[in-house]
């Protein structure tokens, strides 16, 4: 009885491992590389030098696993990038939901946009944000400014890529204010959706 339960213990342990998530990660591979971006985000904020000795001894994952993910410096810098991505459409998406007038969306836009940066700030201009700077059809926030402009919403002489890259240009310059100290982290939010909401809104009494 003992022995049939180490080896019922041992094959559901062994089917955890091997478990994977839907990029088709292992769920162990994904906790370690979750805790050591997490790890990496908390002290680069506070330290943009930190090296990787110290995200992989904070981290709480062996040292040998955190290199084997991430082997340099930059590696761990391009999948922090990733995450910028991944939460700048998110803010794009809980700008557009519930659905709203264009001016309410695209004061929402701002102040996601600014916190966003804020959490990494220490990334400066990443490359791997590559796919905001030029974005697919199906980006959130282009197919919500493509369908506002339809619409009548936003100003139909301006094109949907022109404002997005203005989104995108506008954006980065409310995170330089904060980096700067020249802004609070809420003051650039609000000037940054406001901007955008004189910038491109159709209607003047909407604004």
């Amino acid at each position: 009885m003992i022995l049939s339960v180490s080896i019922e213990t041992c094959c559901i342990i062994c089917w955890v491992d091997d478990a994977t998530d839907a990029s088709g990660l292992r769920l162990d591979a994904r906790r370690n590389r979750d805790a050591v971006l997490t790890a990496a985000l908390r002290i680069l904020a506070a330290d943009p030098d930190a090296g990787m000795r110290r995200i992989a001894e904070e981290s709480g994952v062996a040292r040998a696993t955190v290199y084997r993910r991430f082997p340099t410096r930059e590696h761990l810098l391009r999948a922090l990038a990733e995450l910028v991505v991944e939460e700048q459409r998110a803010v794009a998406v809980d700008a557009t939901t519930p659905p709203a007038p264009a001016a309410e969306v695209l004061r929402r836009l701002g102040h996601g946009i600014v916190r966003v940066g804020e959490r990494y700030r220490f990334a400066g201009s990443p490359a791997g944000d590559a796919p905001l700077r030029d974005p697919a059809a199906d980006e959130p926030l282009m197919v919500w400014l493509t369908e506002a402009a339809a619409g009548g919403e936003l100003r139909a002489d301006l094109p949907a890529d022109w404002m997005y890259a203005m989104v995108h240009g506008l954006g980065r310059a409310a995170n330089e204010e904060v980096i700067a100290g020249r802004r609070t982290t809420e003051e650039a939010g609000d000037l940054l959706g406001r901007t955008l909401v004189r910038a491109l809104v159709a209607d003047p009494e909407r604004r």
